[in-house]
């Protein structure tokens, strides 16, 4: 199975949903979206030390994104789900709303963080996810 998934990936598709889900992730956490109320809760500060490392931080989410849509092109494969734009959100929403949202809630019950900054954190991978789901379901 791995193998012939693997053989016949959908690269293009891949690599497209992978810059998708990092685009999304540009404007979701842009200062005038929830980029400000974010860095507050989560106490992060832009200084000269942690603006060096913005290239690293960004080159591992681009990459993580792209490791992240071959395991939705996968998931898709295995479940042999008709490329459909509904079967894509429901993928999506189910991987992004089970193995990621709650997850993140769990970690926030116990850290006290927000229920807001949840909705932020997971809300971005549910969507992101879900749009991984119909590029991977409908251009094929």
């Amino acid at each position: 199975m791995l193998q012939d998934f693997f053989s016949h990936a959908p690269w293009l598709q891949i690599i497209v949903a992978g810059v998708a889900y990092f685009a999304l992730g540009a404007i979701w956490y842009a200062p005038p979206v929830f980029g400000k109320y974010w860095a507050a809760q989560h106490k992060v500060e832009m200084t000269e030390e942690s603006k060096k490392k913005v290239p690293i931080l960004f080159g591992s989410t681009f990459l993580l994104g792209m490791v992240m849509a071959m395991g939705m092109g996968l998931a898709l494969h295995v479940m042999q789900a008709p490329g459909t734009c509904i079967n894509g959100i429901k993928t999506g929403l189910f991987i992004g709303g089970f193995f990621c949202a709650l997850p993140i809630g769990i970690n926030y019950l116990y850290t006290g963080k927000p229920f807001p900054l949840w909705i932020i954190d997971s809300g971005y991978h549910v969507i992101g996810l879900t749009l991984m789901g119909i590029i991977l379901s409908v251009w094929h």
